[in-house]
């Protein structure tokens, strides 16, 4: 699989990925982008299993029903996003470390640090590259809520 180059979004569902992330602010949020050649159409907010201010993993059980569902729905797995509360939308040394787990998923970085910023990054063998990201009225998707700390 050749690693996508861009990334496009409807900006409804970049506003619902943006709410969970405030949600959870000064934690940082997660979750998985899903669809086809490069389009999301399906988004999964996670639990961030490290429940951290500076480090993210998604959780492991909420991540095995994301990927179980992307399959079942013909999808592909498009990308990983998470905040960074604190911090601009750039990847973190952490982030290019972490980014040994699913090298072809993009990573969308929204920064709540001042007005909220998105980036998004291509990152392999400890490089990092930025692709194109486009935030489309009108486009639709769906958006899951797999959380289950925030809610319970």
């Amino acid at each position: 699989m050749s690693a996508q180059r861009w990334l496009i979004i409807g900006r409804r569902l970049l506003q619902q990925v943006l709410e969970h992330c405030l949600e959870e602010k000064p934690l940082e949020a997660c979750g998985i982008l899903a669809g086809r050649n490069g389009v999301v159409t399906t988004v999964f907010a996670t639990d961030n299993a490290k429940r951290s201010t500076i480090f993210y993993e998604v959780d492991p059980e909420q991540q095995e029903e994301a990927l179980q569902l992307i399959r079942e729905r013909g999808e592909e797995l498009l990308g990983i996003y998470h905040s960074h509360p604190r911090a601009p939308a750039v990847p973190s040394g952490n982030d290019i470390e972490q980014a040994v787990h699913y090298p072809d998923a993009i990573r969308l970085i929204i920064s709540l640090d001042g007005p909220t910023d998105v980036g998004a990054f291509l990152i392999a063998d400890g490089r990092v590259k930025e692709v194109s990201l486009q935030i489309l009225e009108g486009l639709d998707g769906e958006f899951h809520d797999l959380r289950r700390h925030w809610r319970g």
